[in-house]
């Protein structure tokens, strides 16, 4: 069965319907909780363009501007490119904010990228999607550059996939499984953490690429 990427679009309606400031609820955005993990890395980048992948409403990418980066934010829903455009407005901001499939080649153009930020995204591409969003990645950062996951991943040792409305929605990756699709995508893992949850853990890893000449030291909790 091949997933129905649209449907964020509708559960983006449905999050404005109901009055909320982004996916998941208002609770969700009183902390830039993808900001401080990124930096919990020391000698991670400070400054440069920076790409978030499934960037919603534009949260973390203000955040990330707030830091000093030049930021994009690619998602597949209209709905959130148009909100976190109006964000970017009502702020002051700015930010290139871009409607974009990223199961396809197209998004990955001529920009170069510091930092490629995972805004809990790839837990929502399914089956050969996921190397083919990797390699777009790889291709997409400058040498050197830092790829940051942010992901739901399994509690137990072998990944899975679960859905909705009959459909695959989401890809529940072992940590084993995650850190493997990296590697073959080119990446040289630096540090990855796992944080408990109640049902599915989530992870965060940074990845370099690792086409540069010189490469940070990799550490692993």
């Amino acid at each position: 069965m091949k997933p129905n990427y649209t449907l964020h679009d509708d559960l983006y309606l449905q999050a404005r319907q109901a009055g909320w400031q982004g996916w998941g609820g208002n609770q969700r955005l009183e902390e830039a909780v993808l900001v401080t993990r990124f930096f919990a890395l020391e000698n991670m980048p400070t400054q440069g363009q920076l790409l978030e992948l499934g960037c919603g409403e534009g949260h973390h990418c203000r955040a990330f501007a707030e830091k000093g980066f030049t930021v994009t934010g690619l998602d597949i829903s209209p709905t959130a490119i148009a909100w976190a455009q109006e964000k970017a407005e009502q702020t002051g901001i700015p930010g290139d904010f871009r409607v974009a499939d990223l199961t396809q080649t197209r998004w990955a153009q001529s920009e170069r990228y510091a930092v490629i930020i995972d805004g809990n995204c790839l837990h929502c591409i399914i089956g050969e999607d996921r190397l083919k969003l990797l390699k777009q990645v790889y291709q997409a950062l400058e040498p050197g550059g830092i790829f940051f996951v942010s992901s739901l991943c399994a509690q137990v040792t072998t990944s899975y996939t679960t859905l909705r409305e009959g459909l695959p929605y989401r890809h529940i990756a072992a940590p084993q499984d995650l850190l493997a699709e990296l590697t073959q995508a080119g990446f040289t893992l630096l540090h990855s953490q796992i944080y408990p949850r109640s049902e599915t853990n989530h992870i965060t890893v940074h990845a370099q690429k690792s086409d540069s000449l010189s490469f940070l030291n990799p550490v692993f909790a």
